[in-house]
């Protein structure tokens, strides 16, 4: 076993030492390095739903209006201007002048048209909820005008990512070929675009000299890459040695660490981001354990959750308390649940439910049966095996269940496969997180009943949630509509498929000695990136000429770090999850 060890170190070593030169070396270009622990999977910006992709499309695809950088305020984007012609119906965009696409071509009305009108017709995932109800007409090359057959709260606001009509026209036929396109054209209109997409590994991003906001100068740096990492205490390395400008999802348990490095910045963003355990409500084709389907047995797990110790023992007291879901950034939009409706850690509590509902163990083996003395409640718990976090939650489910006489089956899957068994109902209980846009509608989307095998992970719909749901999305009153969505908020906690385990922030860092210009949003509060609409990135300018550093460090930091994974599997029979559970 030394002699192993030994000969490991010394091959990764003598392999991380090989001088390759980073690319800002060869090329004198300025580099920003970004690390994150979230993969990719896809870059369609019709159909993904990771964070690390939305962070992506933010540089790459500008949008027909865009966010505050200090309170989401609806501001000029592509359109400098617009008109309001009937309140939450009609408008009409003017086009800044002279817009290109990165390749040269011109950015006009037309490519908007086409976006809009092609998105509605044929579904795109991530575009259908804002534009539905909405048909785009040509006025000139410069102006654009939309009318929206029912009132529209959203309007003026349209932020969806415009691609390119002359690239995408002819691929995206139908909704399959737009969504399953692999979209590396590398064409966009935002300040960066895509050159090389790696997965697993990286996402390399090249400064647009065509983007608008540049203002007719030269981007103040060259390029944005974004490095993947399995091990985010690697990450954190990499960063403390400069061979990161900056990192997303750092573990709470390296805050200290980071904090007191001098050259080094800490964030604990926040944006409405939660993560929840969501319970399968058996509306889709495959069905949980039958004592899920009834409400007395979903209130007994929840009130089984020991969300606070979570919150001190997993995240250091960074997240906060939760007990609803977050629909938007914007925190007016969670309603107050009254305390004796709350589901408060209370494990006797909870065993008293199932007493109460018929759920006893008759064999006195520790697991309950169903009320007719079969079938023992055994859940299957899904973890992430992308989600860092997932692991630990996955353990403590056991023993909290086991607390209530409720058996757990631990079954792994990466976030595609999990993706995928979720749509398919072939799960019991899930750990993961969503970060909200700012307007409500799209969260609160996923939990219609049209949602299901799509984006509704809960599984669960309710007609009258579906009813106020639609009056919302029409209601152009936004007390009123506030109200709406606090109705509608209420009535998803009471049904219990849903478990918020707290706000979560975004744990980031970045080095004070290499880029400045790091903008929150919203302000005060917000990450520094991997937000809405994410305005660092294109206000930032470097330090010196060396920010990025080499990637010699990196290789061996790289290589270090893969040896650690290599002795921890000798001697731990687990594999620690190590990557962001978060997603769109």
């Amino acid at each position: 076993m030394r002699r192993l060890v030994v000969s490991l170190i010394a091959a990764v070593v003598a392999v991380s030492l090989v001088p390759i030169a980073s690319a800002q070396e060869e090329e004198d270009e300025i580099t920003l390095r970004v690390g994150l622990t979230q993969d990719w999977e896809v870059l369609n910006p019709t159909s993904g739903y990771t964070v690390a992709a939305y962070e992506v499309w933010n540089l790459h695809y500008a949008t027909l209006t865009d966010k505050a950088a200090d309170d989401f305020a609806t501001v000029p984007g592509l359109a400098e201007s617009w008109e309001e012609v009937e309140p939450g119906i009609e408008y009409v965009y003017t086009l800044r002048e002279g817009l290109t696409w990165s390749d040269g071509e011109p950015l006009t009305a037309e490519d908007v048209a086409w976006n809009i009108n092609t998105g509605r017709d044929q579904g795109w995932d991530n575009m259908v909820s804002t534009v539905g109800n909405i048909e785009a007409t040509v006025i000139d090359e410069r102006t654009v005008q939309l009318v929206s057959s029912v009132p529209d709260p959203k309007l003026p606001t349209m932020d969806v990512y415009l691609v390119p009509q002359h690239i995408w026209e002819p691929v995206a036929t139908d909704y399959d070929t737009a969504t399953q396109y692999a979209a590396d054209d590398g064409v966009g209109s935002g300040p960066f675009v895509i050159t090389e997409f790696t997965p697993g590994q990286s996402v390399v991003m090249a400064a647009n000299p065509n983007y608008w906001g540049w203002e007719g100068e030269e981007p103040p740096y060259d390029q944005v890459i974004f490095r993947l990492f399995e091990n985010p205490d690697a990450m954190v390395a990499a960063l403390q040695q400069g061979e990161l400008d900056a990192a997303q999802g750092f573990p709470a348990s390296s805050w200290d660490a980071l904090e007191a490095d001098a050259d080094i910045e800490v964030v604990a963003g926040q944006q409405g981001g939660f993560d929840e355990i969501a319970i399968n409500g058996g509306a889709a084709e495959g069905q949980p354990h039958p004592a899920l389907l009834d409400l007395e047995v979903r209130r007994a797990i929840s009130h089984a959750i020991d969300r606070p110790a979570v919150i001190e023992d997993l995240w250091f007291g960074l997240a906060s308390p939760l007990e609803t879901i977050s629909p938007s950034a914007d925190p007016k939009w969670i309603p107050e649940i009254p305390e004796e409706n709350q589901f408060t850690y209370d494990p006797e509590r909870a065993n008293q439910i199932l007493d109460e509902a018929g759920y006893m163990d008759t064999d006195g083996d520790g697991i309950r049966e169903m009320p007719d003395g079969t079938n023992p409640i055994v859940i299957r718990h899904a973890v992430n095996t992308d989600g860092d976090l997932a692991g630990s939650i996955g353990d403590l489910m056991v023993g909290w269940m086991g607390e209530i006489g409720i058996g757990v089956e631990l079954e792994a899957y990466d976030q595609d496969a999990l993706f995928g068994v979720i749509v398919d109902g072939t799960y019991d209980t899930f750990y993961w997180g969503w970060v909200p846009f700012v307007d409500p509608d799209p969260m609160l989307s996923y939990f219609t009943e049209a949602e299901i095998g799509n984006y509704n992970d809960a599984n669960w719909f309710d007609p009258e949630y579906d009813a106020l749901y639609t009056e919302q999305n029409q209601e152009v009153d936004p007390d009123r509509r506030l109200e709406i969505v606090h109705e509608m908020l209420t009535m998803f906690h009471a049904a219990a498929v849903y478990i918020p385990m707290y706000i979560a922030p975004d744990l980031q860092a970045y080095r004070t000695d290499t880029f400045e210009g790091w903008v929150k949003q919203p302000a005060d509060i917000g990450p520094v990136m991997f937000s809405n609409s994410s305005p660092s990135y294109a206000q930032l300018t470097p330090i010196g000429a060396d920010a990025g550093g080499s990637d010699i460090n990196w290789l061996l930091w790289g290589g270090i770090a893969a040896v650690v994974v290599i002795l921890a599997g000798v001697f731990v029979a687990r594999r620690s999850k190590s990557t962001s559970d978060e997603r769109e």
